[in-house]
């Protein structure tokens, strides 16, 4: 009986996907372990089973993966919503981060976050940096409202007068819980007259 040939079969993201899902566990177990304190590349290696040089090839320092790996979980948790309206998308959007930070591990995660400095370049494209995919992915969604005809405000807005109010909170007043307050920090950063 002749023998068939047997392709293997395809493994959803490969082993890359999966080294990069053990460090970020890895990441995370050690930071509830050890609240405050940024574990060593090494301890990471040896918690997610990859030779530490992988680690240092990839991100660089700890810092760098710290700050991806909280990326990661606020994407992955909250992605930007598409309600058919911006005022809609950021309500949505900012009601999930502000009950994102309510979670211990969320706000060590945003700690983590805010430590993270800027490398001293001469110009660096935000995209670059931890946070720009979420970046990305906020200016994806006030485009679609700017496509709509509506007023959107810039991104620099929805930063400086959504985010930061939601984050500002999380990490030393503890969560907004009262829904108006987000509709309210919405409704300012929609009302500025400028745009994306």
């Amino acid at each position: 009986m002749a023998g068939r040939s047997r392709s293997p079969k395809p493994r959803p993201g490969g082993r890359s996907s999966r080294v990069r899902d053990a460090v970020f566990s890895a990441v995370e177990a050690l930071l509830l372990e050890s609240p405050g304190d940024l574990p060593s590349m090494a301890a990471i290696a040896e918690r997610a089973g990859v030779n530490p040089t992988s680690l240092y090839r990839r991100w660089g320092d700890v810092r760098r993966l710290a700050g991806e790996v909280a990326v990661n979980r606020l994407m992955r948790e909250h992605p930007v919503p598409d309600t058919g309206s911006v005022r809609g998308d950021l309500i949505a959007w900012a009601s999930a981060v502000a009950r994102a930070v309510s979670t211990r591990r969320n706000v060590l995660l945003l700690r983590i976050l805010t430590s993270v400095p800027p490398e001293r370049t001469a110009v660096q494209d935000p995209r670059d940096l931890p946070i720009g995919r979420r970046l990305a992915e906020l200016e994806a969604m006030l485009r679609r409202g700017a496509e709509r005809g509506e007023r959107v405000p810039s991104i620099g807005d929805v930063l400086e007068l959504v985010l930061a109010p939601i984050y500002l909170h999380g990490l030393f007043l503890g969560p907004i819980r009262n829904p108006s307050e987000v509709d309210r920090l919405v409704d300012r950063a929609l009302a500025t007259p400028s745009g994306p």
